[in-house]
């Protein structure tokens, strides 16, 4: 399954490169920046889980495509993550670190003021991998091997390289559940997130 979303996702951005036309520009850099996670809970008793906000990071290469005509583009990363999730106060506020490989595809457009600025709005799909299968393993609940979110974001490019941006990254299905069938626990990870890219 993994492997099949990861094919989707290249073929996805192949195609969009074979489309467009020798104007465009084709720009590659690296991002990175910092994660705000929330859990949501619903169908049960949450257990030890805390909805706190925790702070994470991520970083990794980026590419991005734009038609400079119309400031329409597709930027996409593959990004190696690590956020931090709470337990409650009873468990002596212990948190795990949930790691993941992040492949958000996002279809940006961008209104340039001048040659020094231009400022954007992206939206699009994320897809997520977990790298650690050994999380919340003592306390019954099972973390998905694959998820999918939404982005949503803006930000501005300084001198055609500097990227400043902000978003949100919603959940669009589980991100964990109980492993009892009996006990239907379902787990739900939002986060605020604020990225710095540059572009070579």
């Amino acid at each position: 399954m993994k492997l099949k979303k990861i094919f989707l996702a290249l073929t996805l951005l192949l195609s969009f490169a074979w489309a467009t036309p020798a104007s465009a520009e084709l720009k590659f850099g690296v991002v990175g920046g910092l994660n705000l996670s929330k859990m949501s809970f619903s169908g049960g008793d949450k257990g030890p889980l805390s909805s706190d906000n925790r702070c994470g990071w991520y970083i990794g290469p980026k590419a991005e495509f734009t038609l400079p005509l119309i400031g329409l583009g597709v930027d996409a990363s593959v990004q190696y993550s690590q956020r931090r999730l709470n337990f409650d106060a009873e468990s002596d506020g212990e948190s795990q670190t949930y790691k993941s490989i992040e492949v958000p595809i996002n279809v940006k457009y961008t209104i340039g003021f001048s040659s020094l600025a231009s400022a954007y709005i992206a939206t699009g799909p994320q897809f997520g991998f977990n790298c650690d299968k050994s999380l919340f393993r003592d306390w019954d609940i099972s973390v998905k091997d694959a998820n999918v979110t939404w982005n949503v974001g803006v930000g501005v490019t300084l001198l055609n390289h500097l990227q400043v941006g902000a978003g949100y990254n919603f959940a669009l299905g589980k991100w964990a559940e109980s492993k009892d069938p009996d006990y239907d626990l379902n787990v739900k990870a939002n986060t605020w997130q604020v990225q710095v890219a540059y572009l070579f």
